[in-house]
Parts: structure tokens; C-alpha cells; sequence
């Protein structure tokens, strides 16, 4: 279906706003260019990381491997998909001379055994602007956003393209496959359906705020939810694109909502956390609100505000929300909080050392978060407690 092109003013100041956020924000320690995104395959950690990416076993943090292309311009801020020995990444693209404006962006599929790392093919004619979320990979198919407005479907053994899908803004978002539909969330203010076999749009539906969070499925109820800039996370129908209900948040919700147990959770930039219905949308409860808890209407006792802006997705487990955020602003930490899932009760807080932009992982019955810091770019902490359980800094060349 095509959709008529029409001015994107406030779109485009939003991306500026964006992407100065993304510079001003990672001119840190450890002469990075960005803040690390960390992913995982259930048993290691792998992290993107200035110039590099690298791979630690989770539970001994010994590095794995790491990589670095020859461009020292180059940096990385997606985290590489790792299936079957396979990883699949993307840069963060460079000048390609001082006299071209072009950016030059390479996607990568490596071989990683062990402590090995061998380049197995290596493409920058795909994509000519940066890569900014994880790829995706099922069944073999690598599939690959880009902020040039593209997914990519990519064969993973040789890079060879399958098919290429465009939206009409950056897609910032990693995919979310379900059943042969990949859902694609955009920066042109649509959520995407399109058949993940060759490509094509099964539908689109426009709201009214750019998106840069991955969506999040609900089988159950047959729902995708899509968090925006609206201050809103919208619900619709997986088959039709139909809204079916949206809750309104109180700033700008940036990540993907958490689902667990029919319960969906997510934060925003004004540091409020809300747990709502996943099938209707009703606020269950809601913390940060004027230093508050609220449950069912219902002000609770202690209070609780979480410090900073909340960029990150919560993660949930064993009926306990674990939420990062940027902290305070008046210093250079961030804030790790476990909260009781039930009532947004805080169980526990943290500081560490820097903010805290990407989604933290729990493996190993602990909470892995990744940061710029000198004192260490990953760390993780005792899920009952907070207590630091260990620190990891790759070393200078990783």
C-alpha cells in the first residue's frame, strides 16, 4: 500500500533533538562515542562498545572474543545478533572522504567459535546511514533496520540480500517477528506489518508520535503494542493494525514496554513507571507521580520518585520490575530500582557509576547493566538485593 509523502516539520526537529541527545550524551569516559548496547544468547553477553564489540561469558565475565574493524573512525552502537555461532552487526558508519558528505555503514557476519572471531562477509552497499538497533536473526535470515529508512532481509551465511523494505523515516527499532509477520516500528509516526517471506506490507497505521521502541507482541490477546513520543503506548489488533486502546504516560516513552503475567510495564522520560491491564489498558498503578505511588487511585506510602529520565525497557521477573534511569542530572550516575511488581512498592535501589541508557539482562540470578565508566562498562547486581555482585572493564584494545 502506499502512503502519500508529506512534510515531517516536527518530525524532523524531533530527529535533530535525538540525535543531538545520542552525541551530547556519550561525549564520556573511555574516549567511546556512544554508550554500550548489550545483548545476549542465554549464556553470554555481547556488547557494542566505541570501536568494537566484544563477547564475555556471563557467568565467569572471561572475554569470549572481540572485534574491531580496520576504520578506527568507526564505532558500534548496536549490539550483535548472535544465533548458531553467527553474529550479525552493524556500524555506526563514517565519512567516506573528506571531500564525499556520503556516509559509509557495513554490515558484518562473523563466525565466532569460542575465543575466535573470522569475518565470513562483510557489506557497505546496503545501508547509508547508521544501524542503530540489534539485527534480527530467524531461521537463518538476517534481518537488519536502518536509519535510511530501511529493513533489510539479508541470507546470514553470505549476506546476500533477500529483500529490503521502506519506510518513509529512520527505523531505529529492532523487528519483532511473530508467525511470518515482522513488526516495524518507524520514526515516520507507523507501525509496519510486513510479511517476513519477501517483504511486502500487510498493513500500516499512523499515529500520532515517531517511534524508536521495538513493539512488543501479545498472542494471547492478539495485540502489538508500539510505545511513541506521543506520551502514549498504543495497543491494536495484530491482524488489521486497528487501534484497540492507548494509556497515556506523562512524558515521552522511549523503550518498549515489559508483558508479563497480562500486565504490561513501561517508563518515561519524567521518570514515572506505570503497570497497566495488557488486554484493556486500565493503570493498575503507577510510581513517580509527584513523589507518590499511586494504586487504584489510591496515594501509598513510602513515597517514591525514581531520579532521571527512564530510556531504557523495564525488565521483569519473579514478580519483581527492574527499571534503569539516567539519574539525578546533578551528578554522573545512573539508578538501578527493583520494584514490587504488584503494587510499584520500591524493594530496593542502586546508584552506578554512570547513566543507564540501555536495557539491563538478568542471567546468572543477576542484573547485568552496561554503561560508560571507567570503573567498569558492565556490571551486575544480586537480583534479591542490589548488592554489586561484579564489575567487568574489556580490556584497552577489545
Amino acid at each position: 500500500m502506499f502512503i502519500a509523502k508529506r512534510p515531517y516539520s516536527r518530525l524532523m526537529i524531533l530527529l535533530l533533538l535525538l540525535t543531538t541527545f545520542v552525541l551530547t550524551s556519550c561525549a564520556g569516559a573511555a574516549n567511546a562515542a556512544n554508550w554500550p548496547g548489550m545483548s545476549t544468547d542465554g549464556e553470554n553477553l555481547y556488547v557494542a562498545y566505541g570501536p568494537g564489540v566484544f563477547g564475555i561469558e556471563a557467568e565467569s565475565q572471561d572475554l569470549l572474543w572481540s572485534y574491531r574493524p580496520e576504520n578506527a573512525a568507526l564505532f558500534f552502537y548496536a549490539p550483535p545478533s548472535v544465533e548458531n555461532g553467527r553474529a550479525i552487526l552493524g556500524d555506526f558508519g563514517a565519512a567516506q572522504g573528506l571531500f564525499s558528505p556520503q556516509t559509509v555503514v557495513s554490515i558484518y557476519g562473523l563466525d565466532v567459535d569460542g575465543n575466535t572471531v573470522q569475518t565470513v562477509w562483510a557489506r557497505n552497499d546496503l545501508a547509508k546511514d547508521r544501524i542503530v538497533a540489534a539485527p534480527l536473526q530467524i531461521d537463518g535470515v538476517a534481518y537488519v533496520a536502518t536509519a535510511d529508512n530501511l529493513l533489510l532481509a539479508l541470507d546470514a551465511e553470505s549476506g546476500n540480500e533477500l529483500w529490503r523494505f521502506a519506510a518513509e523515516f529512520s527505523i531505529w527499532a529492532q523487528p519483532t517477528y511473530h508467525e511470518g509477520t515482522l513488526f516495524v516500528a518507524s520514526l515516520d509516526r507507523h507501525l509496519y506489518a510486513v510479511d517476513a517471506q519477501d517483504g511486502s506490507q500487510k498493513w500500516a497505521t499512523e499515529l500520532s508520535g515517531a517511534m524508536s521502541a521495538q513493539p512488543v507482541i501479545n498472542a494471547e490477546d492478539n495485540l502489538v503494542y508500539a510505545a511513541s513520543y506521543d506520551r502514549e503506548v498504543h495497543a491494536l489488533n495484530m491482524d488489521s493494525g486497528d487501534e484497540v486502546w492507548s494509556v497515556q504516560a506523562t512524558d515521552w516513552v522511549w523503550s518498549a514496554p515489559a508483558l508479563a503475567d497480562g500486565v504490561l510495564y513501561f517508563g518515561d522520560s519524567s521518570g514515572n513507571v506505570f503497570a497497566v491491564n495488557a488486554a484493556d489498558g486500565e493503570i493498575l498503578w503507577q510510581s513517580g507521580v509527584h513523589g507518590m505511588n499511586v494504586v487504584a487511585g489510591v496515594a501509598q506510602n513510602p513515597p517514591l520518585q525514581i531520579k532521571g529520565a527512564i530510556q531504557a525497557s523495564p525488565v521483569v521477573q519473579d514478580d519483581v520490575v527492574y527499571v534503569v534511569s539516567l539519574g539525578n542530572g546533578e551528578s554522573e550516575e545512573g539508578l538501578l530500582v527493583a520494584l514490587d511488581a504488584a503494587t510499584g512498592d520500591e524493594l530496593w535501589q542502586v546508584t552506578t557509576p554512570a547513566p543507564l541508557f540501555t536495557t539491563p539482562i538478568i542471567i546468572n540470578d543477576v542484573i547485568v547493566v552496561a554503561m560508560q565508566s571507567e570503573v567498569g562498562v558492565l556490571q551486575g547486581y544480586e537480583l534479591e538485593t542490589g548488592n554489586l555482585a561484579w564489575s567487568y572493564l574489556p580490556p584497552a584494545d577489545s
